[in-house]
């Protein structure tokens, strides 16, 4: 069975309380009310429990940057300057936490057309294939989960998806790291009991890790299932 990580994105009252109901922590520093400087994520890590995980969220300056690429009429063939200083601040706070991943977020402007697939593998072939821990990439709008899955994955990319539709739209799981997103989605179930999640962590035998992000409403209820499988 993989190393599982799961992880909200949020942290309540205090961080005692977090490291009692989950193993990692899903963090955006632009979303919190005071952006913490590099001498407070070293103590975050510091004071994190042995094999807790920060997912920690790109810097702005590198999403700003691959959507300005994709919005170009051309097919970018560089990037902006702003996306590789957002790059290298993003990489200098991953070392002050010790991260385990780096999350890109990208908008529902970054849509599938061949001018962000272009932006995307120049900031791979330039970026992330050089990172010294692995990128998470979360895609919103019409991206295709199978093809995309796949198309990120050669280059080096950890695409997130929701395993459960995947289950559902039957398609099968990789190997290596995993990344898959609980949340509400209209139309289909919201919130699943620990019986379920068992299920589908035993599905994952192929990979080494698998990080869950756990959000929306019932965030915390799918929390306390994980904790109580013991994983």
């Amino acid at each position: 069975m993989p190393k599982i990580y799961y992880s909200c994105d949020e942290i309540p009252r205090n961080w005692h309380r977090y490291f009692g109901l989950c193993n990692a922590v899903e963090l955006d520093l632009e979303n919190l009310e005071h952006p913490p400087k590099k001498e407070t994520l070293s103590r975050w890590r510091v004071e994190s429990p042995k094999g807790f995980a920060f997912h920690l969220h790109a810097d702005p300056a590198v999403i700003r940057g691959l959507a300005d690429a994709a919005r170009r009429q051309e097919t970018p063939d560089k990037l902006p300057e702003s996306l590789y200083e957002g790059w290298q601040t993003t990489l200098a706070n991953a070392q002050a936490l010790a991260a385990k991943t780096i999350v890109l977020s990208t908008p529902d402007s970054f849509t599938p057309n061949q001018r962000s697939r272009a932006a995307l593998e120049l900031f791979c072939s330039q970026c992330v294939q050089e990172a010294p821990l692995p990128v998470i990439w979360e895609s919103r709008g019409s991206w295709d989960t199978e093809h995309t899955r796949e198309w990120a994955a050669e280059r080096g990319l950890t695409y997130l998806y929701d395993p459960f539709l995947a289950l559902r739209d039957e398609i099968g799981f990789l190997h290596g790291d995993g990344a898959f997103l609980l949340t509400e989605r209209g139309g289909v179930r919201r919130e699943f009991d620990r019986y379920e999640l068992r299920r589908l962590v035993d599905k994952l035998s192929s990979y080494d890790r698998a990080f869950f992000f756990l959000r929306g409403r019932f965030k915390w209820s799918h929390a306390e299932s994980f904790r109580e499988l013991d994983l």
